[in-house]
């Protein structure tokens, strides 16, 4: 699905928005053991929801205060699941309480790879018999321009300017390898590079979450999504320039050893084996530097987890819900079937 040619040069729009949406995921994997800049901040608006941000938040209805300064320990918390049972029992699990008709929520990878498009029986049956399908973001028109939009530095900055010449020259050379000519590449902001050069190489096919937005939508089905295009964006457009710079850096050096990594989370993927991907994202978390993970899964991970969990609940209210997100939303402490649990649900796992 291309994003929408709204600017002069269409050689920038000529990758999916899906390279966005899936770096959300497999930066996960590929986070750095390099420091991030600044505090973060802990507070809850006036629904009762938690966010994390840079700077005090004036007028929020309680806050925390500071939870996290660079250079000092991380907090004390998992930023994945810890292996166990619950971790290894699949992808699909179904969410129940008395009174209400049960719903079901799948950890889906952001992948057009056969072997993870292809769907299973149970998923198949949970979705064809729900009577309406939530996916992590609508990919509406607006969506899509909103992410076109906010892949453009301002006219008057240059990405070599940025990165100086010889980390220019690096991501040039690895950018066009995936068709993107130098004049295109200088245009676009360094987290929107390193989203594209986080992906797994396309087959040129609809990801998971797409396919089943696809099936829902020709049964009939309502779609909607759990967070908006600017909320999705927030995570990396609001990092500072030198977080983003230092990011795309490190994700550069690593390019070599993302091929291996992106076909372990596919084979755990199609084995229906939540317990690997969790336990590769606690090993490739457990290399990267305290301050760095703790502070980037603060943003990508905590806050996204219990805002969509806020937002499942009406759906599993009404009942018969289909619900997909990315599997490492799913397990661990703060993982949304732990929060789910806490709000009084039961999540059994609906393995065959």
């Amino acid at each position: 699905m291309p994003i929408p040619k709204k600017f002069s040069d269409p050689d920038i729009f000529a990758f999916p928005l899906t390279a966005v949406l899936c770096s959300l995921v497999i930066v996960l994997f590929v986070l750095p053991a390099v420091p991030l800049e600044g505090d973060i901040y802990r507070w809850q608006d006036e629904n009762g929801t938690w966010h994390f941000t840079d700077s005090p938040t004036a007028g929020a209805r309680s806050r925390e205060g500071k939870i996290f300064s660079p250079g000092t320990a991380p907090p004390a918390r998992h930023p994945v699941s810890e292996p166990g049972k619950a971790a290894r029992e699949g992808m699909l699990w179904k969410i129940s309480r008395n009174g209400l008709k049960p719903s079901y929520l799948l950890g889906t990878i952001h992948s057009d790879d056969p072997r993870v498009t292809r769907l299973r029986p149970e998923v198949a049956r949970a979705l064809d018999a729900s009577d309406r399908f939530v996916m992590e973001m609508e990919l509406d028109s607006g969506a899509l321009m909103q992410f076109g939009s906010a892949m453009i530095m301002d006219p008057e900055k240059d990405l070599e300017t940025l990165l100086g010449h010889a980390l220019f020259k690096k991501v040039a050379v690895a950018m066009e390898h995936l068709g993107m000519p130098e004049m295109a590449l200088r245009r676009l902001k360094p987290w929107a590079v390193l989203s594209m050069l986080s992906m797994p190489k396309s087959n040129g096919g609809l990801i998971l979450d797409l396919v089943l937005r696809q099936r829902a939508a020709k049964m009939g089905k309502p779609t909607s999504g759990l967070e908006t295009a600017a909320e999705q964006l927030a995570v990396f457009d609001g990092l500072s320039l030198q977080d983003q710079i230092t990011l795309l850096e490190s994700t550069v050096d690593q390019l070599p050893r993302l091929p291996a990594l992106f076909e372990q989370l596919i084979k755990a993927y199609a084995a229906n084996d939540l317990g690997s991907i969790t336990q590769l994202g606690r090993d490739a978390m457990s290399k990267a530097a305290g301050d760095t993970a703790s502070r980037f899964m603060l943003r990508l991970n905590d806050e996204r987890n219990r805002r969509m969990a806020n937002r499942i609940l009406p759906y599993l209210q009404r009942g018969n819900s289909f619900i997909a997100v990315g599997s490492l939303h799913l397990a661990g402490p703060n993982g949304l079937l732990a929060l789910l649990g806490k709000e009084g649900y039961e999540t059994t796992a609906a393995v065959q």
